[in-house]
């Protein structure tokens, strides 16, 4: 009589399987990385690569500061992001290697980078108005935007932002009679 009970057991167990796998929740895909422009020497590409490698896990931990409302945590990641992650325009004495070539947006774009990671950090002041860090996250994460497409889209000969040129006004309509 034993015997019968283990596909009994079996039957039962696999059912339950099944039926948690039916609700369970959809598996979410892993974001993909930046892809690699063609347009960037390899060099370039490792270059910031390793620069960047730091600077993706403090913003990890940002937004999850930010979440978190852990204001002391925003403070000092927003001052790392702002003084210390990021990409230098010329060689320094420390730097051993030459700077990538990238285009003068991109330095711009970081330059912004650096401004919005310190009113975060300013915003990040104990007792302070948390829709106002949420707004100053915001205008950190619409600056990584801004630094990517840069750095995937735009050459690096590409000439300094400027305001875009007004286009040609068309010729005005003769006034009705």
């Amino acid at each position: 009589m034993r015997l019968s009970v283990i596909p009994f057991v079996v039957l039962l167990l696999s059912g339950l399987l099944s039926i948690e796998s039916a609700f369970a929740a959809p598996k979410v895909p892993a974001p993909r990385r930046l892809p690699a422009p063609e347009h960037i020497t390899p060099e370039a590409r490792q270059q910031i690569k390793a620069r960047m490698g730091q600077h993706a896990t403090t913003m990890d931990n940002l937004m999850r500061a930010v979440v978190a409302l852990d204001r002391p945590t925003i403070r000092v990641l927003s001052v790392r992001i702002a003084d210390e992650e990021v990409v230098a325009r010329t060689s320094g004495p420390k730097d051993k290697q030459p700077p990538p070539s990238l285009p003068l947006k991109f330095f711009a774009v970081q330059d912004d980078l650096a401004a919005a990671a310190r009113l975060l950090a300013a915003a990040a002041v104990e007792g302070g108005d948390d829709k106002l860090l949420g707004e100053r996250f915001a205008g950190v994460t619409r600056t990584c935007v801004g630094c990517h497409s840069t750095y995937l889209h735009d050459r690096p000969d590409s000439p300094t932002p400027t305001e875009p040129k007004p286009t040609p006004a068309e010729p005005k309509p003769a006034p009705a009679k």
